[in-house]
């Protein structure tokens, strides 16, 4: 009986230090975020493009915005939700699926997105369904955007990016 209580103390411990740790790769992705604030020069399957992040709000969001002024425009807004970090994503095909940061995906991975739910759209129905940021150093990045339908992955499209200079 006396090791009851030693237990039950050691696994509050674990699950505490666990939970911190899930809160510290959130902050760590978001701080990721803000740094990539500025334009981006993005070379895509359909050729070049142009990818600005921004940071808004008093800094409690980041904006990214693919392909500005063309009809592929797409916005990606980053935010916190408590310990999480959520981003919805406003698509060119008029839906908005909603991502949460895995936390549990490692770091050196890059930052996976996976799709927690949406709006202007059935289950089946063609949405961005995940993402991944690598951030390889300060002036180049790479995104893999997943495209579901039907309930099932139909293809994934890869941005390599290159940071604009300061103007």
């Amino acid at each position: 009986m006396a090791k009851t209580p030693s237990v039950l103390v050691a696994v509050a411990c674990l699950l505490l230090s666990t939970l911190a740790a899930a809160g510290e790769r959130e902050d760590q992705a978001f701080a990721q975020l803000k740094a990539l604030a500025g334009t981006w020069d993005a070379v895509t399957p359909n050729g070049p493009g142009i990818i600005v992040y921004r940071v808004a709000s008093a800094g409690s969001i980041v904006i990214e915005e693919m392909f500005p002024g063309t009809q592929h425009e797409m916005i990606t807004v980053y935010h916190r939700d408590g310990e999480q970090l959520v981003a919805t994503h406003y698509c060119a095909v008029g839906n908005q699926p909603r991502t949460m940061l895995d936390a549990s995906a490692p770091a050196s991975e890059g930052l996976h997105f996976a799709f927690t739910g949406g709006s202007n759209m059935k289950p089946e129905d063609g949405h961005i369904h995940e993402w991944t940021i690598r951030v390889a150093d300060a002036t180049h990045v790479e995104e893999r955007w997943v495209y579901w339908e039907g309930g099932q992955e139909q293809h994934a499209t890869v941005f390599t990016m290159t940071r604009r200079a300061a103007e």
